[in-house]
């Protein structure tokens, strides 16, 4: 061989190993995040843990007509959870927050015999109602636009 062909077989070589490591580095970073930090799955019941130890700020406050003896119910769905309230009769929503990827939109907040909050997302909506029986929130769940 002559000395172009070992140059060139070396240079070829040495660009390889190069990429090599490069590569094996860049993948190696997919494991963290910029700071250097591990990233890894997270189970669902580790979220919920998370989520239940995490006070959610309110969406909007309850109105200051409610007394003390108004009864309180939240209620949870996947597209999103709500607190209201019943006072003689009337129900109130007190907060409603979306789940992630979900809005809100369309809230009658009260107090009036039937309150509602819509939470929505780009391909579902729903619309949560809710009713006081006896003094007490009760909710249904319908499909947007029935």
């Amino acid at each position: 061989m002559n000395r172009h062909t070992l140059f060139g077989l070396g240079g070829w070589l040495s660009v390889a190993a190069l990429t090599t490591v490069a590569s094996t580095w860049a993948v190696s970073l997919i494991g963290a995040d910029l700071a250097g930090r591990e990233t890894r799955p997270v189970a669902q019941a580790e979220v919920e843990r998370a989520l239940a130890a995490t006070p959610a700020a309110p969406a909007a406050q309850p109105p200051a007509s409610l007394g003390p003896g108004a009864a309180t119910r939240s209620f949870f769905y996947a597209e999103g959870s709500l607190t209201a309230a019943c006072e003689q009769e009337k129900a109130v929503l007190q907060r409603w927050i979306p789940a992630q990827g979900y809005s809100t939109d369309g809230v009658e907040r009260g107090p009036a015999p039937t309150v509602s909050v819509e939470f929505e997302s780009d391909d579902r909506g729903v619309v949560v109602e809710v009713v006081c029986t006896r003094g007490t929130p009760e909710a249904t769940v319908r499909p947007e636009g029935d």
